[in-house]
């Protein structure tokens, strides 16, 4: 059933978010011609390589039930998963940048080799560098085909400057129906083991903040940073739904495998995850005054027992996105 998710487009202006002063800025290699990648990995019908805004490549996949998705190779950055209805469920913020001088503020960015604050750059530095394409597939099956690529990163002199370790991650992006696929591994190619915190950084698109509620973490210990980032207070959970009515930054420990966000419109964004331990719901409020009522951030983490990835080991998790009708 296609659930509609999207309200009418009213927003407007731009908002202004201090980056962290700590923030370094790669040198971008200049990849392969848009030419070139739709020559090697476009699949006609399913998978096609775009110029998309300000220039910055994207992959486009497209379903045969009608949902698509954008993925830009700067950041690996989902910024578009459409329903087969058309509805959008992402968000990008009306500040987002597509030029590469800054993380694109919207859709999922990923946050690797760190979660937040920490020794390097907020958030790590996997948003603010060009991935590449590895490959790309769709099913052979001719009724139902899976439109995928997949992306990949590895160490260089930027990386190395602020993480001292050889790595290879490896991000994938798969429509199954109108389904979102992602899955994320980080292979450990240095002779010692590493450890590093992760998010999903996802953006989703609600009616109105005021109506949005994530189900499914009852019960959980969170820390709350809303008060205080650097010193968060430990709390649980007692309340069936979490709703937004003032600035939000809670990281819920050890959370189940499955959540969802109501958008208010009788559709709700299933979330189920593998590996994958926690979740964070985050809303600016008034700091981002033209468009805090607009998303909702309910990310998935691995942030509250860091990861630690021994020589020549893979570190995995996966995170499917569905709509569901919760109007009954």
């Amino acid at each position: 059933m296609a659930m509609m998710l999207r309200r009418s487009a009213t927003s407007s202006g731009r908002s202004t978010r201090k980056t962290s002063s700590s923030f370094k800025r790669p040198t971008l290699i200049v990849a392969s011609s848009v030419a070139e990648l739709q020559e090697k990995y476009g699949i006609a019908g399913s998978v096609e390589v775009v110029s998309g805004t300000a220039g910055s490549t994207k992959v486009v996949l497209k379903h045969g039930c009608g949902s698509s998705a954008e993925v830009y190779l700067y950041g690996a950055c989902v910024t578009s998963w459409k329903q087969a209805s058309g509805d959008e469920v992402l968000y990008v913020r009306p500040d987002a940048v597509f030029d590469k001088s800054k993380p694109i503020s919207g859709g999922i960015p990923h946050c690797f080799p760190q979660f937040g604050p920490g020794k390097i750059q907020q958030h790590g530095f996997a948003r603010n560098l060009e991935w590449s394409v590895a490959t790309t597939a769709a099913d052979p099956n001719p009724d139902e085909k899976d439109p995928r690529v997949e992306l990949v990163l590895t160490e260089n002199d930027y990386t190395l400057s602020m993480w001292p370790h050889k790595f290879k991650a490896v991000y994938t992006v798969c429509l199954h129906g109108e389904q979102l696929q992602t899955e994320l591994r980080v292979l450990n190619t240095d002779d010692k083991p590493f450890e590093f915190t992760t998010a999903l950084h996802t953006y989703i698109e609600v009616l109105s903040v005021d109506k949005a509620k994530v189900t499914g973490l009852k019960g959980l210990t969170y820390l709350d940073k809303g008060k205080d980032p650097k010193n968060p207070e430990i709390k649980v959970e007692d309340r069936d739904a979490v709703t937004f009515s003032s600035y939000v930054d809670s990281v819920y420990l050890a959370a189940p495998s499955h959540v969802e966000l109501e958008v208010g419109t009788g559709a709700a964004v299933a979330i189920d995850t593998e590996g994958w331990e926690d979740v964070v719901t985050w809303n600016p409020w008034t700091t981002m005054e033209s468009c805090y009522k607009n998303f909702v951030c309910v990310e998935n983490a691995k942030f509250g027992k860091p990861a630690t990835v021994q020589p020549g080991d893979t570190w995995k998790a996966a995170a499917n996105f569905s709509v569901v009708d919760v109007s009954q």
